[in-house]
């Protein structure tokens, strides 16, 4: 393998790592506030993709804007489901494993109603860059690629300095480290929940977009991409925001050198081998890891 294929790799890798990263936060979010597996965050990726596709259709718009519509569709349908579905379960005080239970449901219903709307051909996204690709050294890279690296960590560190350094953020932590204490402070949990579950859906229609634009839009992309962010999530350390991206990575890494090394054919078993080894030997994942180490 020459230096400059092992530059393109790592690269690659990286993105969809991202990508990985940006979904599978939304699951460490949400678990943190209510205990949920949400796992029809995958589906609301695809909505945000399909949202932001829908939108480029009939109003074409530069890259920042289409990513922007895709957030606030994927937030805005995340909402709706928690208030419509998850809120009115948890106030007939339905068991936890229940309301998991009902958001495999959920993923089941949001892929079949997106079948009925957009049908079940894959559908392509715009060319997103004028550039064809950029040049490092005797590495050509994808524009794609460099600028879901770029954004996705950018989304992070975003959400990031919203948690810590504003009032509502500030707000979202606390109910979700101790929600009776936080409720006494005059902190609206309802509100928590509902602000939490749109922000990890804004995530989920981020990563939507930047994987729509890295290979193409369809109603069922939503779902392995979906079991890979919680994998990368569980990686990293379940509840961690940051833990979340750094699974992603790994994962995304360990996938595309299994890829290249191996076969297309392995890259999912290899990541999931790789789950079980990290696991066994640091079973808070990644960030535990770096706990330990200081």
């Amino acid at each position: 393998m020459t230096g400059a294929q092992l530059i393109e790799l790592i690269v690659g890798g990286i993105a969809i790592g991202a990508i990985y990263g940006l979904i599978g936060l939304g699951f460490s979010m949400i678990i943190r506030a209510t205990g949920i597996f949400h796992f029809a965050q995958g589906e609301v990726m695809m909505l945000g993709a399909m949202f932001g596709l829908s939108t480029e259709r009939l109003l074409p718009l530069p890259f920042p804007a289409l990513l922007a519509v895709g957030m606030i569709g994927g937030g805005v349908a995340a909402i709706v489901i928690e208030l419509v579905v998850y809120r009115t379960l948890r106030l007939r005080r339905v068991p936890l494993m229940n309301i998991v239970i009902a958001t495999i449901g959920m993923s089941i219903l949001l892929q079949n109603g997106s079948l009925q709307v957009w049908g079940s051909e894959p559908m392509v996204y715009p060319k997103l860059f004028a550039t064809a690709v950029y040049h490092v050294g005797p590495a050509t890279l994808s524009p794609q690629s460099v600028w879901i690296v770029v954004l996705g960590i950018a989304l992070v560190v975003l959400l990031q300095a919203f948690l810590k350094f504003t009032r509502t953020g500030l707000a979202l932590q606390a109910a979700a480290q101790d929600s009776e204490t936080a409720q006494l402070m005059g902190i609206n949990l309802t509100r928590c929940t509902a602000l939490t579950f749109g922000l990890a859906g804004a995530m989920a229609g981020a990563a939507g977009v930047l994987l729509g634009s890295l290979f193409f839009a369809s109603f069922d992309m939503g779902f392995l991409p979906g079991i890979k962010a919680f994998v990368a999530a569980t990686l990293g350390g379940l509840g961690s925001i940051g833990g979340a991206l750094l699974g992603g990575i790994v994962f995304g890494l360990i996938e595309t050198f299994s890829a290249r090394w191996l076969s297309s054919g392995y890259r999912d078993a290899v990541g999931m081998g790789m789950l079980i080894v990290i696991l066994l030997a640091f079973p808070q994942g990644l960030i535990g890891l770096f706990k330990r180490s200081r």
